[in-house]
């Protein structure tokens, strides 16, 4: 039995993210999405009997169990500042419109959305957008490695998203009701020590004012 908030993860990879969303939120991993065969025997060893949903693009998520937490950190071949920066509707990078869609459909509790620091100029308005068409309101900040003591950079961007209301939230009849509310983060898990507003070093936050609207070079803490 799973106590706390129920996750899904998707892109999972080796389940870097999936562990930090474990130790950050409480609750337990119940479902991850990865079709990467090497990747997929790393997950197998980490999370042992949970099961892989595979290729994102077949699967059917009406179909899926219902979670609290959906986490993902989409790829970023074309959002990254190597190659050809082809952005969010590349080849690679444009897989999100699936998590997108995962959203849509599941409307859980909380959204935890990763990407590296390149998205902020190549589809980070395009995901705020998305979200905020599925009534998501949604809040982001850049978080550097050496920001957490690690000898290098590694800057990523963080999106936390959550129902702008409970209309439609725990769409599974007769299953437990997640225990969430809306008004932000806290609140859409029963409290916790999420700021809805990170407030790091990098200066780069930000909050969605309106349903697609850019985040400007000042917000990220960039001169005009």
């Amino acid at each position: 039995m799973v106590t706390g908030p129920r996750i899904g993860s998707l892109f999972s990879g080796v389940g870097g993210l999936d562990l930090a969303v474990e130790a950050v939120f409480g609750g337990r991993v119940i479902w991850q999405c990865e079709h990467d065969a090497d990747a997929a025997r790393v997950l197998e060893r980490r999370f042992p009997g949970v099961p892989n949903l595979g290729d994102i693009t077949a699967v059917d998520w009406a179909a899926v169990p219902a979670v609290d937490i959906l986490a993902g950190g989409f790829p970023c071949t074309d959002t990254s500042q190597a190659g050809r920066k082809a952005g969010i509707d590349g080849a690679r990078s444009g897989l999100w419109t699936f998590m997108a869609e995962a959203v849509r459909v599941l409307r859980p509790g909380l959204v935890v959305v990763e990407n590296v620091s390149g998205l902020r100029h190549r589809g980070l308005d395009r995901v705020l957008g998305d979200l905020a068409e599925a009534r998501f309101d949604a809040s982001w900040a850049s978080v550097r490695a050496a920001d957490v003591g690690a000898p290098h950079r590694r800057e990523r961007v963080f999106i936390l998203a959550w129902p702008t209301d409970a209309e439609g939230v725990g769409r599974h009849e007769g299953q437990p009701e997640p225990a969430r509310q809306p008004g932000g983060p806290d609140a859409a898990l029963g409290g916790g020590a999420v700021a809805g507003d990170a407030d790091v070093e990098s200066g780069d936050t930000g909050r969605l004012a309106t349903a697609g609207q850019a985040p400007s070079r000042r917000a990220f803490g960039f001169p005009r």
